[in-house]
């Protein structure tokens, strides 16, 4: 909320994929940011050619999800770096890295590196995801210091003691990371495997959930779901026959794969 209000307030420029995560974009929406939506390629990843041609002397962020919510795909690193180390000098880069923990790319890089180099970058790590602390709402952003103290002066409420507690203890859990990672894929090869044997084309993705093209309008099968005792969130415009599948334990996935069959038959 504090970038969307920092760089977005007063008709800022703001360029990012579509879709992507909403939140921040809307928040900056509010304070009379303009958002330049760009679609995504037919790999359903970041079109940053499209990207950079959006880029004018009114811009002042340019965010990137990477893996991207709600597709799932991972952009090239090297294609990433290039990008962000072409358009830093021109507007501030968001690099949000939600998702980093599920990426099973070896060495793939955190853009954080970019932020040790004195770029004009921030980075967004959370708590929420392979930590499996969304409920206490916690994580931080990795930027140089006059960028940070920037930010810092836009908050509006600070993190409670208890989730600041939990979190540092979270990061020394490293069983508890393992584990959450080994369950996240079974669930994910659970879904594939379903997928596949409905012939429902997917995402391989590199997150905590799967998105997949029903063939369908979403609302009609949120509805039919629904009776099955599963719940489907909402639809991403423009992808209005896609729907994503958050990961959970291997009997909730179990009872979500079961539904789909008998809904989809």
């Amino acid at each position: 909320k504090a970038t969307g209000l920092v760089y977005g307030l007063g008709g800022g420029e703001i360029i990012a994929a579509d879709p992507t995560f909403q939140a921040m974009l809307r928040y900056a929406e509010t304070f009379d940011a303009y958002v330049h939506r760009v679609p995504l390629d037919e790999q359903m990843g970041h079109d940053l050619e499209a990207m950079g041609n959006r880029v004018n002397n009114k811009t002042q962020l340019i965010f990137i999800c990477n893996p991207n919510n709600p597709t799932g795909t991972l952009l090239d690193p090297g294609k990433l770096k290039d990008f962000c180390t072409s358009y830093d000098k021109q507007a501030l880069i968001f690099s949000d890295e939600a998702y980093y923990d599920f990426i099973t790319e070896p060495d793939y890089p955190s853009m954080v590196e970019l932020v040790k180099q004195g770029r004009n970058l921030i980075v967004s790590k959370t708590f929420s995801k392979v930590y499996g602390l969304a409920g206490l709402r916690i994580g931080y952003l990795i930027a140089r210091p006059d960028i940070a103290d920037r930010l810092k002066a836009a908050v509006m409420a600070n993190t409670n003691m208890l989730a600041i507690e939990a979190a540092k203890e979270a990061l020394r859990d490293d069983d508890f990371y393992k584990y959450s990672l080994l369950k996240n894929k079974e669930a994910k090869d659970l879904i594939y495997k379903t997928l596949d044997q409905l012939g429902l084309p997917y995402i391989k993705s590199h997150t905590n959930f799967v998105f997949f093209k029903s063939g369908r309008q979403i609302q009609g099968l949120i509805t039919d779901m629904q009776k099955e005792g599963v719940l489907i969130g909402r639809p991403f415009p423009p992808l209005y026959d896609w729907a994503r599948i958050s990961t959970g334990t291997m009997e909730e996935v179990t009872v979500f794969c079961e539904a789909l069959k008998r809904v989809m038959a």
